[in-house]
Order: C-alpha cells, then sequence, then structure tokens
C-alpha cells in the first residue's frame, strides 16, 4: 500500500511540475536574465469536468485558450462555466532587462505565448 501511494504522489507531483525558466526573453527576443522575471498566472473557468481535464492534461497546449479566456465563459467550449470547475495556469518568465518586464506587466495576456524555451 505504501508503495502504491509512493507511486501516485510521484505521479502526482510530476503532472504538475513547472514548466521550465525560458531563456529567451519574449519580449526582445534575446537571451533572458533567469534574475528578471516575474510570474504570470490566470485562472481558467470551465463548463465541465471534460474541459477542465482536457486542459489540465496539456494546459501548454491551449494557449490560445488561455489568452481569451473570460470570466463566466469555458474557453474550449465557449459555454458558460460552472462553479467549482476551474483551473490556475502559471509560470514563471524571465526577461533581458527591467523594460521588456515591464512592458509585458503591463499586458500579460498579449505577451505570454511569446514566452518559448
Amino acid at each position: 500500500m505504501t508503495r502504491i501511494l509512493a507511486a501516485l504522489v510521484l505521479t502526482a507531483s510530476a503532472a504538475f511540475a513547472a514548466e521550465p525558466l525560458n531563456t529567451k526573453c519574449p519580449i526582445t527576443h534575446e537571451a533572458a536574465n533567469p534574475a528578471i522575471k516575474t510570474t504570470y498566472s490566470k485562472t481558467i473557468e470551465f463548463c465541465c469536468g471534460k474541459c477542465k481535464a482536457q486542459f489540465d492534461a496539456s494546459p501548454k497546449a491551449y494557449m490560445p485558450a488561455i489568452q481569451k479566456a473570460r470570466k463566466g465563459q469555458c474557453p474550449l467550449s465557449n459555454k458558460s462555466s460552472v462553479a467549482g470547475k476551474s483551473s490556475v495556469y502559471s509560470r514563471e518568465v524571465a526577461f533581458k532587462d527591467a523594460a521588456a518586464k515591464a512592458k509585458f506587466d503591463s499586458s500579460p495576456d498579449i505577451y505570454i505565448s511569446q514566452v518559448k524555451q
């Protein structure tokens, strides 16, 4: 039983592991300084467990959905969201300099799709 529980914990933590820090600045497309970073975070609401599970399995694949997500609407089906069916997408983003970070921070939903490894 202990082995099964340990395997489940390892599997769950791997599924929710943070994405690696990007090496290129999403604003300047030059090398990013890992000391200059921000955390992008957005709550995504869903209409059903199926949409939530689909998103949770591969959130990066739904970057356009993350960008257009609106409170009260499921970005996968465009139906009204249901209470309790939500996920939080978040990741750290590194920048070349403070000016690039400030530009990103002013409109993060516009620039998040520019974040590459």
